[in-house]
């Protein structure tokens, strides 16, 4: 017995196809899969039962990595419908949240000469999460709305806040490590 390889990963957790998912029943088909197909029960199968083993589980750890992840799910949903796109090379061309990132990165770059640099840093955490929330609300409204180029830019949007993010917990630790 495999797992069927061609099937979605909504599917492959017995979860519905949307933005919106039960964390706690992803987690819970995730171990149980997990637990089925994890490499050392069949450390003394032969080799092809190993070799499926380790595809299937490859192929759950990637499922569950993409729909426990915010912007990876969205994105899927968008492969999904048909839109394809990399959100390495493609970026939004909205002025004005490309504006905002310019002025966060500055912000970030303003960190090590505040007075609390700890807490200017926590501050600005709190307003990416607040932007990374409406993006995703965002790109809620425009998949249900079928408007797919918009939610592919709120996709993009999301990435570079993630990026955002990066940075501020390496900042975080480069300041750990200084105090």
């Amino acid at each position: 017995m495999t797992i069927d390889l061609t099937q979605n990963y909504f599917e492959l957790f017995g979860l519905p196809e949307q933005f919106e998912i039960d964390s706690s029943a992803l987690t819970t088909a995730f171990l149980s899969l997990q637990n089925q197909w994890h490499p050392d029960r069949f450390a003394t199968a032969s080799d092809e039962q190993r070799r499926i083993s380790m595809q299937n589980t490859s192929f759950i750890n990637e499922a569950h990595d993409t729909l426990k992840s915010p912007r990876l799910r969205a994105r899927y949903l968008l492969e999904l419908a048909g839109v394809s796109f990399s959100d390495e090379t493609e970026t939004s061309n909205d002025p004005v949240f490309l504006m905002q990132q310019m002025e966060l990165r500055e912000s970030i770059d303003d960190v090590v000469n505040a007075d609390d640099p700890f807490d200017k840093l926590d501050n600005i955490r709190k307003e990416v999460k607040t932007q990374v929330q409406q993006l995703e609300t965002d790109f809620q409204q425009h998949y249900h709305a079928g408007e797919l180029d918009k939610a592919k830019d709120s996709v993009l949007k999301m990435r570079f806040m993630e990026r955002i993010f990066n940075e501020i917990r390496q900042l975080e630790e480069k300041l750990e490590d200084e105090y």
